[in-house]
Formats: structure tokens, C-alpha cells, sequence
């Protein structure tokens, strides 16, 4: 019968082993002893893998450079849109001169792309470019106007004893009081018409008389913010109409057009200076020949386009530099601005699925002095406004569409959020479900709370937090990025990986947290996703993109300007304190699991009492044959494309905690970890 086991006869110092075979992202918020084994404390240019092991980052390459740094890029159906400088370009051809010299955004609504940069709105075709302005919708926004005097017969009948008569209406002036061919001297007083001798029974005196009428109208459609121009249509019934007042005076010098319907009912142009003259002063048309009846009953017959400079109106829209899209459910057919330093605190949107009308009441006051609307985001059929240095705390602004009787759409606020204030107008994004932005205590989400239904924010960068916080937030610009939330900032990228969630720890308010990775080297000033792939604009005019090809030797190196630069990648493992945090240890084994590269190498390196020391490296064992990274200096027959296992026997003595790092710190190398494992032993107490 065997014996039992006796285990306080074990030797202290038998063998233990550390094993750490799944990973998540890195943690700079926590306290050194409580950082999670699987995550790192430093681990610049890794990312996770479709397991979430850590892997390096490949390399960007130099895509085009530009003159002047690069303030916007638009991805327009097969089209690359770049504004850099003060210019913007089509793909590569320079279209258009004059733009500001800073950060811009643009929406596609319908075929073409707007582009607001604070300075001149532009509209692009993919071919062209133009101002807004040109393209703008004018407006009617008054029709059935009467015109300003009309000329009506009366038919009077003398009976021989009267000399006065009544009129209907108060002429504006007598043309003609005729009987038969002769005219007749009368006295007019008020609507009297008074002859010196009374009309003989039974003659018949006709009366022609010009009246006046008010101009009337129907309200039809507002004033365009973004034209000078606008048109206002009239109704002439009785084919003696000349002289007509538009609703506005004091016109600007640009042409007045005018259109009068034919008796076919066609409307044919009249032109000024040769039908009719203009009165600009006073906003009056006169024509030399009366206007004829409307062919067709109750249709206006005559349009009138005019010009007025309604100071400021333009500005109000060229002036925006954010834009988001929104209209009723969710659609994206109406564009949404804001950023207009004159007026912070109000935004605009335009007419649906036509950005070229922005009716001049179309417009909400959201906040007031001192604060300013960042930007938007789209949460489910509402439209969030972010404010800035909000009063109590009410940051967002949810705002829904509604839609009276009559058609007409408006969108007033449903609520407000309370927590933190986003910080930048670029720190926006909507990734799984989830609505992310930026503020200064890191990224924040808002979340739909599944009892109660209300809306409220929550943290989702707190591994990050402390570091990230410490920069200029002000300045970053946020993506969505395959499933990534990713910041550039202080020449850094962040990466949040929203497929990879924690629910260990946090902020006490949030439901879980997201894994983070940092990349370091990359001056990004804008970001933007095209075809996957990943794009960035510098503030040197440099358009690079990540390579995605992580077979070719290449991939692995940053090359911007005409040089190649190396990616410095490394997973430290977090500090190692065995089972007894005083007691001496030693290790006799460290063994790697290594993902398999053609171009492979790592370092192993260890550290105590502060200073970092190298255990090994190993290139040929780790890598395989792969023509796409044949590397003739190095040239190795090897075909195994399995994970590659490395150990090492080695005496690390007497410590009470020590550092080790996996290191891929050369040009043309991957490297990629899936397993850290450490034999060791523990015995006495630590002595320094």
C-alpha cells in the first residue's frame, strides 16, 4: 500500500512555475503590485491578435506628401478628398485655393460632399469644387402677392339730377371720366366723384381709376442663410398691372430677374433695363406694359427674383467647422453645424436632403455665455449636442425630430445627460452600440441602462487614464477604426479595443472596461479609415497608411520622407514577486511561445534593482521561409509555420522582484507573444 504524502516534508524551495498564456491589453492607471499578470505595464506598438494576444504593430508607409499640413481627408465614394494647407485636393489634382489653414469636416448628402472649414463652405462632385453659396437654393418665399395698383372701369348713369357719385373703393387717381367720346370735368373727394352739372338721364359716364392694394401674399418658404437671393410671386387678374413691391427694400446691385406666364402658360424672362426698370432703394418693379391676366385661373403669372445683402447671413453657415447628419428616424439627410465662434452656443441645419438651403429660422439656442457646442453624435433616433463647461453638469443635449400636422419638422430637446464635458470637436465616435467621446477624465460612453431605460455615461478607458488624461485633449483626434476607438494625440495613438471587455475592475460607476494599446512614433493631426485600412495627415503634409500585410519584411518598419525607421515593440511582463513577496527567489527557467513571423527575432531581457539586462535573443529558431520576406543575408530553409516554443536555463539569484520584457526592437522584424512561463524556486528572507 503506497505511503501518504507528508507535504511539510517538501522542500522549501522546490520548483514553482508562473505561466501566463492569455493576455489582454496594457494597464497604466494601476498601482505596479496590481497590475493583472495577463496585462502590461508598458507595451508600446502591440496590438492583440483576433485572440487578443499581443502582437506588433506593422509600419506605415508614405502615401503622398502635400503642401502645408493636412486639416481634413474624405473618403468620397472612389475619391480621395485632401484639404492640406489652404488648398484641397481630388485625388492628388489641387482643386481649389483659399481654404483655412485648419482642422475641416465634411458630410455626403446625396452625391456630393460638403466641406465646412470655418472660412468658406465648398461643395465637391468628386470632379470639382465650388462654394456653397454659388450652388445655393433661392428661395420663394412669399406667393399670390397682389400688385402694388391696379386700373378698373366703372360704369355710372346719370339720372339728371345728380352731380355726385360713390366708387366702391378710394381711387388712387382718376385716369379718365368719359361719356361717349367726350371727358367729362369732375372733382374727386375721397371715393366721390363730384361734375359740375349734373349727367342727363340715362347717359352712361365710364369711370377709369387706378387703386391701390396691399401687397398680401402667402408665407411659402424662409430666407436662405446662404443666398443673397430670393424670388416672390404674384397674381395679376385683371391685365393692368405695371407696378409691383417686393417684401424687402434697399437691394443689392445684382440683376433683378423676372419671369411672366404666357398664354401657352409657359413662363418666359423678362429682362431689367429693357421690360421693366427697378427702383432698388424702395424694392419696386415697374414694368413698361401691364402684365396680361392669368392664362390659367388663380395661378401666379409672374415671378420676380431679386438680390439683398442681409449682413451676416453667410457667415452664419460659412463660419461652421463641425457637422454631423441627422434628420427624423435616424436618417441622414439633413447636415448639422455648429463651430461658429461668433455664435458658440447655436446650430443650424439645413432643409432635408438639401444641404444648399439653410432657411434662416432653422436654428437652436443651446447654451449660453461661456460655453460652446464641441460637437454631435447620433444616439439611436436622437441627435446628442456636446457642451462645453456646462452649467450643472448637463453636458449633452438630446434632441429628437417631430412632426406637426401640417408636415413641418422640428427638433425640440427631450433631455439632458449630467457627467463629464467632451473635450475636443474631434473626439466623436459610435462603435458597438456605444456612443464614445472624449473628455478630460478619459473616454466616455453613453449607454442605455437596461432597467430603467435612461440614459447615462459611463468610463471605458480607466487602464489608460492616467497617462492619457495628462495630455492635450483638446488637440486629439478620435476614429472609429475596424473595432478599435482610436485617439491621436501628443504623437501617440490610443487604441481602444471594444471586442475586448473587462469586467474585473474600473471605475466604480462603470459596467466594465475596455482593453487599451499604445502606439508611440506617429504625429498624426487627423485620422480616417478607407477600405480598412488606416490613414493619417501630419502637420508636415504627410499622408501615410498602416500596411496590412503582415507576411512581407517590409511591413515592420515606419518610412515616412525617405526614411525607414525601425518600430521599437515590447510586452513587459508585470513585475514578477513569486508567491511570498519577502522571500529571496531564483529562476532556473524562462520559456516563450513565440507566434510564427517569416522575419521573426526577440529579445529577452530581465530587470533587477532597476536596471534592464539581456537574457537572450533569437531570430533563426523562431522564424520560417517565406518568399515575400527572403532576406539573402539571412537566408534559412525552414517551412514550419507553427508557434515557435523558446527556453532558456538561467541563474537570476536572490531577488524579491524582478521585470522581464520581450523585445522586437529592429527593422524588418515581427514579433507576436502568446505564452510567458517561469521556473523558480523560493527560500530565506530577502536580504538587501
Amino acid at each position: 500500500m503506497p505511503g501518504k504524502i507528508n507535504f511539510k516534508n517538501i522542500p522549501e524551495n522546490s520548483p514553482k512555475i508562473l505561466e501566463i498564456t492569455s493576455f489582454a491589453g496594457i494597464d497604466l492607471s494601476s498601482a505596479p503590485a496590481d497590475i493583472d499578470k495577463k496585462r502590461s505595464p508598458d507595451a508600446p506598438n502591440m496590438m492583440p491578435d483576433s485572440k487578443g494576444n499581443p502582437i506588433k504593430r506593422t509600419g506605415f508607409s508614405l502615401f503622398k506628401k502635400c503642401e502645408g499640413r493636412i486639416n481634413g481627408a474624405f473618403v468620397f465614394g472612389k475619391h480621395l478628398v485632401i484639404h492640406a494647407g489652404k488648398n484641397l485636393f481630388i485625388d492628388e489634382k489641387k482643386v481649389w485655393e483659399g481654404m483655412a489653414d485648419s482642422i475641416s469636416t465634411g458630410q455626403i448628402v446625396g452625391s456630393r460632399l460638403y466641406i465646412f472649414d470655418g472660412f468658406e463652405a465648398l461643395v465637391c462632385d468628386g470632379t470639382d469644387v465650388w462654394p456653397l453659396c454659388d450652388d445655393a437654393y433661392i428661395p420663394t418665399v412669399l406667393i399670390s402677392k397682389n400688385a402694388d395698383e391696379f386700373e378698373k372701369e366703372t360704369v355710372l348713369e346719370g339720372n339728371g339730377t345728380d352731380k355726385s357719385f360713390v366708387l366702391e373703393e378710394v381711387p388712387e387717381r382718376i385716369v379718365s371720366v368719359m361719356s361717349g367720346n367726350d371727358e367729362k370735368e369732375v372733382v374727386v373727394s375721397e371715393n366721390k366723384i363730384i361734375f359740375e352739372t349734373a349727367p342727363e338721364e340715362g347717359e352712361k359716364i365710364t369711370v377709369r381709376a387706378v387703386y391701390a392694394r396691399e401687397p398680401g401674399g402667402t408665407k411659402k418658404e424662409e430666407f436662405n442663410l446662404i443666398s443673397s437671393r430670393w424670388k416672390e410671386s404674384f397674381l395679376c387678374s385683371t391685365g393692368t398691372e405695371k407696378n409691383f413691391s417686393l417684401s424687402k427694400k434697399d437691394l443689392s446691385a445684382g440683376k433683378v430677374r423676372a419671369w411672366i406666364m404666357n398664354e401657352n402658360g409657359e413662363m418666359e424672362e423678362k429682362t431689367e433695363g429693357t421690360d421693366f426698370s427697378v427702383d432698388r432703394e424702395n424694392g419696386k418693379i415697374v414694368f413698361n406694359e401691364a402684365i396680361s391676366k392669368a392664362p390659367i385661373t388663380g395661378e401666379d403669372n409672374l415671378v420676380i427674383e431679386a438680390e439683398k445683402d442681409f449682413d451676416g447671413y453667410e457667415n452664419r453657415i460659412n463660419k461652421c467647422m463641425r457637422s454631423v447628419t441627422f434628420d427624423t428616424g435616424g436618417a441622414s439627410t439633413r447636415i448639422f453645424l455648429c463651430g461658429n465662434p461668433d455664435e458658440p452656443g447655436r446650430d443650424f441645419w439645413c432643409a432635408a436632403g438639401d444641404p444648399t438651403y439653410w432657411p434662416d429660422i432653422y436654428y437652436s439656442e443651446l447654451c449660453g455665455e461661456g460655453s460652446e457646442i464641441l460637437g454631435y453624435s447620433i444616439i439611436e433616433n436622437a441627435i446628442g449636442a456636446y457642451i462645453s463647461n456646462p452649467r450643472d453638469g448637463r453636458s449633452i443635449i438630446i434632441r429628437t425630430s417631430v412632426i406637426d400636422d401640417e408636415g413641418n419638422v422640428s427638433f425640440p430637446i427631450e433631455k439632458h445627460l449630467q457627467g463629464e464635458a467632451a473635450v475636443c470637436p474631434n473626439g466623436f465616435a459610435f462603435i458597438d452600440k456605444e456612443q464614445l467621446f472624449l473628455t478630460n477624465r478619459g473616454v466616455y460612453a453613453i449607454t442605455t441602462e437596461d432597467i430603467s431605460g435612461e440614459k447615462y455615461t459611463q468610463n471605458r478607458s480607466y487602464f489608460i487614464n492616467k497617462v492619457l488624461c495628462g495630455e492635450k485633449l483638446d488637440e486629439a483626434f478620435c476614429i472609429k477604426w475596424k473595432q478599435f476607438f482610436v485617439i491621436a494625440v501628443g504623437g501617440k495613438l490610443w487604441l481602444l479595443d471594444t471586442s475586448q471587455r473587462s469586467y474585473q475592475r474600473g471605475e466604480p460607476l462603470s459596467n466594465f472596461q475596455y482593453e487599451c494599446y499604445l502606439w508611440t512614433g506617429i504625429n498624426a493631426r487627423v485620422l480616417w479609415e478607407k477600405d480598412g485600412g488606416l490613414f493619417f495627415g501630419d502637420e508636415e503634409g504627410n499622408i501615410c497608411w498602416f500596411i496590412e500585410d503582415r507576411e512581407t519584411a517590409v511591413s515592420y518598419e515606419d518610412h515616412c520622407g525617405g526614411e525607414s525607421r525601425p518600430i521599437e515593440a515590447y510586452w513587459t511582463v508585470p513585475d514578477f514577486a513569486g508567491e511570498t513577496f519577502w522571500k529571496n527567489k531564483n529562476i532556473r527557467t524562462v520559456a516563450l511561445e513565440l507566434a510564427p513571423y517569416a522575419q521573426n527575432k526577440v529579445r529577452l531581457e530581465y530587470k533587477t534593482g532597476g536596471k534592464w539586462n539581456v537574457l537572450k535573443e533569437w531570430t533563426d529558431k523562431i522564424s520560417y521561409f517565406a518568399w515575400s520576406s527572403v532576406n539573402w543575408a539571412n537566408f534559412k530553409w525552414n517551412g514550419n509555420v507553427m508557434p515557435r516554443t523558446v527556453t532558456l536555463k538561467t541563474k537570476i539569484r536572490k531577488f524579491d522582484k524582478a521585470g522581464f520584457r520581450i523585445v522586437c526592437d529592429e527593422i524588418d522584424r515581427a514579433f507576436g507573444l502568446y505564452g510567458f512561463s517561469l521556473e523558480y524556486t523560493e527560500s530565506g528572507r530577502f536580504k538587501k
